[in-house]
């Protein structure tokens, strides 16, 4: 089974999918993707694995991609969106070739650029694939608008590392040890990210507090200086894969404040260790993975006095509440797993080749 993985920028989590697939009998991987970028500058060593693979930063670099396809003659196509030309083009070129699987994240949002993408997908984005791979709900809804008929919309696309992550929350329950009393944010330093709701909501919850929690921030981006030097609030760098563990064992409830965010594979991340969640109602992962008052709380992306409000209702909870919502958390997480990924990739392809 030969499997050509089209991407943008690689990340720790898609190189957890890529080697569960890697691992099953008789598969053969051919991986292009773009290089490290500012506001996710992953180590590309962790990438290595990948025997074959090609990595390319400007449209020069495609010039070999038509050519190492050809000589890898895949079974499976899988294009990372439909935005990067070459990808597009070698998407037409082996139409009736292999089984061609568009990934795409963006959830129908009814804009008049995705109406406008609906009508001319019978032309620009259906000749691409013959199946999507969405990563919920919100996306396939798109994904129909777009032409697919439901028989051809794959769920699941996006999954974090799961089963290295869950250890946290099991060590802590096996050791009887209390959630951590702090608040995270994992993501880019910008204003999409919610970050200057995130300074207001911390300031207020913090200045109506008798025992705030501090607040952790990890990322990279232009905003980072709006979070330095305020009380309560330590900024850590960005988080290779191999310090996830750490940070999100050190922490209890993960703050998401994103007023564009399609999908946020931190969400999964976060319930996987047994984090809390506060995420605003526009990140895609609520659907699956945020219940209220059940695992944490889904908020408004432009208020900062309800998301300090929920700061202060989540801290003053007691140890055995934190706990049972942490439990909850890690429950949810097990919808979507690496496995599962490599499963319905393969699964799909068997389904297509039947048909």
């Amino acid at each position: 089974m030969r499997i050509a993985v089209l991407w943008t920028c690689m990340s720790g989590y898609l190189n957890a999918c890529l080697k569960e697939l890697a691992r099953r009998e008789d598969v053969e991987l051919f991986v292009c993707h773009q290089g490290s970028v500012q506001q996710a500058p992953f180590n590309d060593t962790q990438f290595e694995w990948i025997r074959n693979r090609l990595v390319w930063q400007s449209m020069d670099d495609f010039a070999p991609l038509r050519q190492r396809l050809h000589a890898f003659d895949p079974n499976i196509l899988v294009i990372c969106g439909w935005h990067v030309p070459s990808y597009r083009g070698a998407a037409k070129a082996m139409a009736k070739q292999c089984w061609r699987v568009l990934v795409i994240d963006n959830p129908w949002e009814a804009t008049p650029k995705q109406r406008l993408g609906t009508l001319i997908a019978p032309w620009y984005v259906r000749p691409l694939a013959d199946a999507v791979w969405v990563p919920g709900e919100r996306q396939a809804v798109f994904a129909r608008k777009l032409g697919f008929e439901q028989f051809n919309v794959l769920r699941g696309s996006l999954s974090c590392d799961q089963p290295a992550i869950e250890t946290l929350h099991k060590s802590r329950v096996a050791a009887g040890r209390a959630v951590p009393r702090s608040f995270l944010f994992l993501g880019e330093f910008a204003l999409h990210k919610g970050i200057e709701q995130l300074v207001k909501a911390y300031e207020a919850y913090r200045e109506g507090s008798v025992d705030p929690w501090p607040l952790v921030c990890c990322g990279a981006g232009s905003l980072g200086p709006r979070l330095e030097g305020k009380p309560g609030i330590r900024v850590e760098g960005f988080v290779q894969p191999d310090r996830l563990c750490d940070i999100l064992a050190s922490s209890g409830c993960i703050i998401l404040p994103s007023n564009i965010d399609h999908w946020g594979v931190v969400i999964h991340e976060a319930a996987s260790a047994g984090l809390l969640i506060l995420a605003s109602e526009i990140v895609g992962a609520v659907v699956h993975l945020v219940q209220d008052n059940y695992n944490g709380y889904i908020f408004d992306a432009w208020d900062a006095k309800e998301l300090a409000a929920l700061m202060f209702h989540v801290s003053n909870f007691s140890d055995a509440r934190l706990d049972a919502m942490s439990r909850a958390s890690h429950s949810l997480s097990k919808q979507f797993t690496p496995a599962r990924w490599a499963d319905t990739l393969l699964e799909g392809f068997q389904k297509f080749s039947t048909c």
